[in-house]
């Protein structure tokens, strides 16, 4: 059984948040498939698998704010146990950052502009979030006018695009 943590992206890193799972439990995936979208501080990214087999357990629910060494998710063969993390996950949240290794990560390519959308703020928004903002053809910097200070999802440009926002 292979644990999937959260890696620190850079020297100064202190929490991520699983933005959206990108697979589901049982599912089988390859060495570089994308597990989840990662949102940090300095940026938002897809997380790629490191292992092959089957995601046997998701652990870290979508917006849990976790720090670097926090298992994610538990990757195996179908007839393995599960082993338990959460003594694990708990002493990492309850004591101070541990030096975790970097992992090399996919940047997801966005053409959407980072551009300032508040004062001296800078726009933040999920893959997925600036994915349906091209599709359905409304400027991010317009979204997150209406939801300032939050990283923008998905729902946040659907919201907006019905004129629910």
């Amino acid at each position: 059984m292979e644990k999937v943590v959260l890696p620190r992206l850079f020297e100064n890193m202190e929490e991520g948040t699983v933005g959206h799972w990108l697979v589901s439990e049982g599912q089988s995936i390859e060495i570089g498939t994308p597990l989840c979208e990662l949102i940090t501080e300095k940026t938002t990214l897809e997380l790629p698998s490191e292992v092959a087999g089957i995601v046997r357990k998701l652990i870290a629910p979508e917006k849990a704010v976790v720090p670097p060494g926090f298992v994610l998710a538990l990757v195996g063969e179908a007839d393995e146990d599960l082993i338990d993390v959460s003594a694990e996950n708990a002493a990492l949240q309850s004591s101070p950052p541990l030096e975790v290794p970097s992992a090399p990560v996919a940047p997801v390519a966005s053409s959407a502009p980072a551009a300032s959308a508040s004062a001296g703020g800078r726009l933040r928004a999920t893959p997925a979030a600036r994915r349906a903002a091209k599709e359905i053809g409304v400027e991010l910097e317009q979204v997150a006018l209406k939801f300032p200070g939050k990283v923008l999802s998905e729902e946040d440009v659907k919201l907006f695009a019905e004129g629910g926002a």
